[in-house]
């Protein structure tokens, strides 16, 4: 058994549905041709952008306009010049290949929003870790796992649930369980919009179970069997 934190109060019983994030490996290519890295990158925002959209879609069949917004400011992040122009600069001014001037600005953003005294805007740190995750893993030809395609009861197993990963969630996710959060993130936030159990914050969960497993999600007393 192992022990987390209750952040949406139910009891599942159901198969695992272990979420692995692909594994971004970000490495430094000095000498890139910069045409041909910017029309890399280029495809592969125009890709995030149409995965996002889809991804909405999907998602509509079971949110509220109001838990949909997540996407929304997906999308105008995607979007926005700055994002993209400072990448492109990146990559023409210092030569390097397009997935490492998408890290090194990505990680700046994200640094810039963390640091700010307002709440509003330090939320939009994950979003951009969110978007310039899908961003690099389209750069590097990775697959993101489609929670909408679950199509059997499952309780999902994960480090953590990104805000596009909770809206994902369809009707045959009975549960979820994670190492890291806590009650105020946005996934336990989520599950009890969606009125489904979840316990976070429980280190272990990860490696403690394997896909198909039958696992009991005690979301009263934050429990894990």
């Amino acid at each position: 058994m192992l022990k987390g934190i209750a952040a949406s109060a139910g009891v599942s019983v159901a198969k695992v549905y272990k979420l692995e994030a692909p594994k971004v490996v970000i490495e430094k290519k000095e000498g890139a041709v910069a045409a041909d890295e910017i029309k890399k990158f280029d495809d592969a925002l125009a890709k995030t952008l149409t995965d996002i959209e889809g991804v909405k879609e999907r998602a509509a069949k079971r949110l509220s306009p109001e838990e949909l917004a997540v996407f929304d400011a997906h999308l105008m992040m995607a979007n926005d010049p700055e994002l993209a122009g400072q990448i492109r600069a990146m990559i023409e001014n210092d030569g390097v290949n397009a997935e490492y001037a998408t890290d090194e600005v990505a990680n700046q953003m994200v640094t810039m929003f963390e640091s700010m005294d307002n709440d509003y805007f330090r939320e939009r740190a994950a979003d951009v870790k969110d978007v310039t995750f899908r961003l690099k893993c389209n750069l590097l030809g990775l697959q993101i796992p489609d929670l909408t395609s679950i199509a059997e009861d499952s309780i999902i197993v994960a480090h953590d649930l990104t805000p596009s990963d909770t809206a994902q969630l369809n009707e045959f996710v009975k549960g979820f369980a994670t190492e890291i959060g806590g009650k105020p993130s946005h996934s336990a936030i989520m599950a009890n919009s969606l009125e489904i159990p979840a316990v976070v914050g429980c280190p272990g969960v990860l490696d403690a179970c394997k896909s198909g497993d039958v696992l009991a999600l005690d979301a009263l007393d934050g429990e894990i069997v």
